[in-house]
């Protein structure tokens, strides 16, 4: 009798031990989730403050339709995932279905019967917050939220790179090809919908005529001159087509049409200038029919004197890096400093020491630093004194080293391990956020580590 009583008392301590744990699971969880790399890199990024900096979707506005599976916070957790993990969109949506380690950095906890299906759901939260990115606000937020884990922040460094886009190297003649591809069926579809018969515009002979030009090895100017001009001429017959076929049936292209018809029109314009031009310089040359805001961004280096893509003079403190000026034009960096120098006064106070390459020590930039006492890596101009001469040689070298080893170091690490190396968005709004992004996740991976440094001090 006193087992089988025995038996019950411990059969109901179980069940009651069993209830608080199932109570406190999600503090338990929370825990646990903090302990790991994943955890320790949420704590480096202040979440509420940078989706309170941005709009709320529809449903959060109005409650209406299903709801979605993040609200902002967790779309900002999931692009940040994306650039840590670096898998692809696909991958990214499977491995956050089976890791409950992503799932509360997201914000959310998947019941066993429940599944994402939507692949697309990065690509959409990017879209999203790349239509209302504001990176001078979400900068000012990180700045003041990383503050009391930087040293030194009286000293600053700026560089500028450029982000490659992820596009195949363009030609004039490829460029006119594309187009001629694209609007030849385009036609086709829309004289297909009125019942007309194919146009005799000899598709084909142009079509094997850019393939022997591509097979042949020693592409010749006179070659390349001759072809050009035939492709002009043919891709002018299908722009005059399209537009007696409107006249005729009166009919309006969709946005994307119509966006990517008036592409075609200015490349058209452009390689004619260039062809039968005097041989100046084409302005704002589009160089992709897919990307036409992507500009040639001349660079000057040994093994790539051009590239493709969005320009960025980075501001860094403490290695921590900011974004100054961001342009898919090409820009000389000199004119940069002074508002670099504003923006690192306005995230983190008082500029003392400044670090640059040669291209940024104008006269100009020169006056301004010696009126705000700021030192720079510059190398001076006339006699300097003696006594003074060795301590400003020294702390030049110091500036230097830093820049050369910090700062440029940054650039390679951004782009070989967050995505950096070639940007795989497909629209200007999204490559901006792709860039970002990147760089936010490798500065609250540099932050998160010297958390984790100071808890090990204050644990020993």
């Amino acid at each position: 009798m006193e087992q089988n009583l025995l038996k019950v008392r411990h059969y109901y301590y179980l069940l009651s031990m069993s209830k608080l744990l199932l109570l406190d699971y999600p503090r338990l969880l929370n825990e646990r989730f903090l302990q790991t790399d994943l955890g320790r890199l949420y704590q480096a990024i202040p979440f509420d403050e940078l989706a309170a900096a941005l709009p709320g979707t529809a449903h959060s506005k109005s409650g209406r339709g299903c709801k979605p599976w993040l609200d902002v916070r967790g779309g900002i957790a999931l692009l940040i995932l994306k650039h840590y993990t670096g898998l692809s969109d696909a991958l990214l949506t499977e491995r956050l279905n089976t890791d409950w380690g992503m799932q509360q950095f997201c914000g959310i906890l998947l019941k066993p019967h429940e599944q994402i299906k939507d692949t697309n759901l990065p690509g959409y939260w990017r879209t999203y917050i790349g239509k209302h990115l504001d990176i001078n606000k979400l900068q000012q937020i990180c700045a003041a939220h990383w503050k009391g884990y930087m040293n030194e922040t009286n000293i600053s460094m700026e560089d500028a790179t450029c982000y490659e886009s992820r596009i195949s190297h363009p030609t004039d003649i490829k460029l006119l090809w594309q187009s001629i591809h694209e609007l030849y069926l385009l036609l086709q579809s829309y004289r297909k919908q009125y019942r007309q018969r194919k146009t005799r515009s000899n598709y084909t002979r142009h079509k094997n005529a850019y393939l022997d030009y591509q097979r042949t090895k020693k592409k010749t100017r006179r070659k390349e001159k001759r072809l050009r001009k035939q492709l002009l001429k043919y891709l002018n017959r299908l722009i005059v087509s399209l537009e007696q076929l409107q006249a005729q049936y009166k009919f309006t292209c969709s946005n994307k049409e119509q966006k990517k018809i008036n592409t075609i029109r200015t490349i058209y314009s452009q390689q004619h200038q260039k062809a039968y031009g005097d041989g100046g310089a084409v302005k704002d040359r589009i160089v992709s029919l897919s990307k036409p805001y992507i500009r040639p961004i001349v660079r000057g280096k040994e093994t790539k004197t051009v590239e493709f893509g969005a320009k960025v003079n980075k501001l860094q403190v403490d290695g921590i890096s900011f974004i100054q000026h961001f342009s898919y034009d090409a820009f000389n960096e000199g004119t940069q400093l002074q508002n670099c120098i504003c923006l690192h006064r306005r995230l983190f106070g008082k500029c003392t020491h400044h670090s640059a390459d040669a291209i940024y020590a104008t006269n100009a930039n020169r006056k301004y630093c010696t009126q705000n006492n700021i030192v720079t890596n510059f190398i001076p101009k006339g006699k300097q004194k003696l006594q003074d001469a060795a301590a400003a040689k020294t702390m030049r070298a110091e500036l230097n080293k830093q820049r050369g080893t910090v700062l440029e170091g940054s650039f390679g690490n951004e782009k070989n391990h967050y995505l950096l190396g070639k940007v795989n968005a497909r629209n200007e709004h999204t490559e901006k956020c792709w860039i970002f992004f990147g760089m936010l996740t490798s500065n609250a991976v540099n932050i998160s580590r010297r958390i984790q440094t100071i808890g090990q001090a204050r644990a020993a």
